[in-house]
């Protein structure tokens, strides 16, 4: 089967996971009330990211994701999705980073589901079901400067620690439930008027603050709101991606949502030669699990490390 073809069966297969909302969208239309999922789903910002995820899957089925292409991909994306927003150019002022993907989960624990958090999620489980992370490992901004640092770090011959996906995973699970309890009881607040408003445990860790201005800060506003980015960039060059592994909420739907994916890293077993070059160079805990044809895995940000260093090809992305 051809790259094109399989990403014309991922494609469909994506757009039918947004048949429902979609269809519910239309029905609330013809019922005279407003729907809001298409318009919003229309603005230029869901549209580059959709392209950009189907860009990167398109690469990394062709193989030719390679650094050449990545770096400048990495930095599209960490410009279109976190800094455009900040430039006074009308043609940006859509790709605002609200609502965030850590925000599209937060909130609507908060304050309920509404449409742009609808479709930030949508967006990214299509993304997921496409391929392995397509969303956290192309699109995302935090994850995309996370990537180059971890470039960079390479570069520079610094060695980083891997993960015990046991321990990631526990931490990431953990804030997301001490977050949910918080939020229903308030314990976190803040008050407006009489009324106690829970505040998100995650405001005080989103990197994601980390890609926007603050106007008029106080030295502690300005601490607060650029920190948790200042330490991701830093830590990334001692492990792999700490921010996602550890912290994003996002990071933990699609790593449960990874084995439903339709193309993922597939270990082809009469041409493997155990040799561990892709184990040795991979930055992150999952290719021994690939080379086990395990159905959960650790994070897979599709980074193309394993397939593009292993000398006998045996490695590669295609259908599950």
């Amino acid at each position: 089967m051809n790259a094109a073809r399989r990403i014309g069966i991922a494609a469909a297969a994506g757009f039918g996971f947004l048949l429902t909302p979609l269809t519910l969208a239309a029905q609330q239309a013809g019922r005279g009330r407003p729907a809001g999922f298409l318009d919003v789903l229309q603005r230029p910002k869901f549209v580059a990211m959709l392209v950009l995820g189907i860009a990167a899957l398109a690469l990394l089925l062709t193989k030719k994701m390679r650094n050449g292409i990545k770096v400048p991909f990495l930095l599209l994306s960490t410009f279109l999705f976190g800094i455009a927003a900040n430039l006074p150019v009308k043609a940006f002022s859509g790709f605002s980073m609200h609502p965030s993907p850590i925000c599209s989960v937060a909130k609507a624990v908060l304050y309920g589901f509404r449409t742009p958090m609808m479709v930030t999620l949508a967006v990214i489980l299509f993304l997921t079901l496409v391929g392995p992370k397509l969303f956290c490992g192309w699109v995302c901004p935090v994850g995309a400067a996370q990537e180059l640092v971890a470039m960079l770090a390479d570069k520079l011959g610094i060695r980083r620690r891997r993960w015990n996906f046991r321990f990631s995973q526990g931490v990431r699970v953990g804030l997301l439930l001490l977050f949910i309890f918080l939020s229903g009881t308030a314990i976190l607040h803040t008050v407006q008027g009489e009324q106690a408003i829970a505040l998100s445990l995650y405001d005080y860790i989103n990197a994601f603050h980390g890609f926007e201005i603050v106007k008029q800060p106080t030295v502690m506003d300005t601490v607060i709101h650029f920190l948790p980015f200042l330490l991701t960039l830093a830590f990334a060059f001692v492990v792999y991606r700490p921010f996602c592994y550890l912290v994003c909420p996002i990071g933990l739907v699609t790593n449960l949502v990874e084995p439903l994916g339709l193309f993922r890293v597939v270990r082809t077993k009469p041409a493997c030669a155990d040799c561990g070059v892709c184990t040795a160079k991979s930055p992150c805990p999952t290719v021994p699990e690939i080379l086990k044809d395990a159905a959960v895995r650790p994070d897979c940000f599709s980074c193309a490390v394993c397939v593009n260093s292993c000398p006998s090809g045996e490695l590669e992305f295609r259908v599950r």
